[in-house]
């Protein structure tokens, strides 16, 4: 058995909220936030005969909706959605998995550290949340011609000189979801984590919001960039896109760029070049920021102790880990998972 929702944006944006305000209101309990204008911020507890957890509800500047994921159900929960190419939206999967299916660009299981992006055009199909797989995860959604006003002085042209013309088939493997860089996966956390107090925090993922789009942009543009220097073959790319898990191996006795180019069969200075062209960053600062993130996952989802995360990514000593934790999230791990038990408890 199974809930199903009906999200249509052809009668425009604003009739469109209307429905998700809709579906919020008959799964869930509407609370406002204390202190907190209430048509800036709202929650939802899901009603208990559809499951339990959270939906946090942002409305930004320029009508941008802002919503944070964090909720299991008991029943499948299916949105059938029917969106205009005006529809504009970026989603990412912190914890969890979603199933997601478009008729043009395919199907996927959507899961942790997934980031997608809407395409420019019409979208139909359906989200499927499975009854009692946990979700948690950030949404931005808007009005496409909404979003310019987080372009600051560059203007919106940016964002359609680089990702508006990605190739086809690479814009859908992005709808449906490609792994998120560390640094963008990091702005995400901060949203889901954030515990300024209620006055501010509108401001905060506003900013939040402008940074993530210019992560996004520079991502391609050094891709770009790169490409035009560093020519991969199939081979090549196939190989580099191993590295990261075989960093994973043995993270106690990480292989040199040499061993690793010895096993892969990759010159060594077309490895790091290729890795930085798929990746955006060095092979072991990429590393480091996958490992940060693996433990700030673990410091959410599990029981471990600091020492045991510490240990499980690679540090022998957890006031490293924990500074470098610091360095890359502002927050020490032990707050870090304090902030989280706080913000459930809202």
């Amino acid at each position: 058995m199974e809930h199903k929702f009906y999200i249509n944006s052809r009668n425009g944006y604003a009739a469109m909220l209307e429905q998700y305000r809709a579906m919020h209101e008959q799964i869930g309990e509407a609370r406002f936030l204390p202190n907190h204008d209430k048509s800036k911020g709202i929650v939802y507890d899901i009603k208990p005969e559809y499951g339990k957890g959270t939906i946090q509800i942002y409305n930004l500047l320029g009508n941008v909706m802002l919503l944070i994921y964090n909720f299991v159900f008991y029943k499948d929960m299916v949105t059938v959605f029917d969106l205009a190419g005006n529809y504009f939206e970026i989603e990412y999967c912190i914890d969890g998995c979603m199933y997601i299916e478009e008729e043009k660009a395919g199907d996927t299981c959507f899961e942790a550290n997934n980031l997608s992006l809407s395409l420019s055009q019409d979208m139909k199909g359906i989200i499927r949340r499975f009854a009692g797989q946990k979700y948690q995860g950030v949404s931005i959604t808007a009005d496409r011609q909404a979003l310019s006003s987080y372009f600051g002085s560059t203007g919106a042209g940016l964002w359609n000189d680089t990702i508006e013309k990605l190739e086809d088939q690479f814009r859908s493997e992005y709808y449906l979801g490609l792994n998120a860089p560390p640094e963008i996966a990091a702005a995400f956390l901060q949203i889901f984590n954030c515990r300024l107090p209620e006055k501010t925090r509108t401001l905060f993922y506003e900013s939040k919001v402008m940074e993530t789009l210019s992560m996004i942009i520079s991502n391609e543009v050094m891709k770009r960039e790169t490409c035009e220097l560093t020519a991969l073959t199939p081979y090549e790319l196939q190989k580099i896109k191993e590295i990261p898990q075989i960093l994973l191996e043995q993270p106690f006795e990480l292989p040199s760029i040499l061993s690793l180019s010895k096993r892969l069969v990759i010159n060594p200075k077309k490895l790091t070049k290729g890795f930085k062209l798929v990746y955006g960053d060095t092979i072991f600062s990429y590393h480091r920021k996958f490992s940060l993130q693996r433990a700030s996952s673990m410091l959410l989802n599990t029981e471990k102790s600091i020492n045991e995360i510490a240990y499980e990514i690679g540090y022998s000593s957890s006031s490293n880990f924990c500074a470098a934790f610091k360095k890359q999230y502002g927050i020490t791990p032990l707050k870090y998972r304090e902030s989280s038990v706080l913000r459930n408890a809202e």
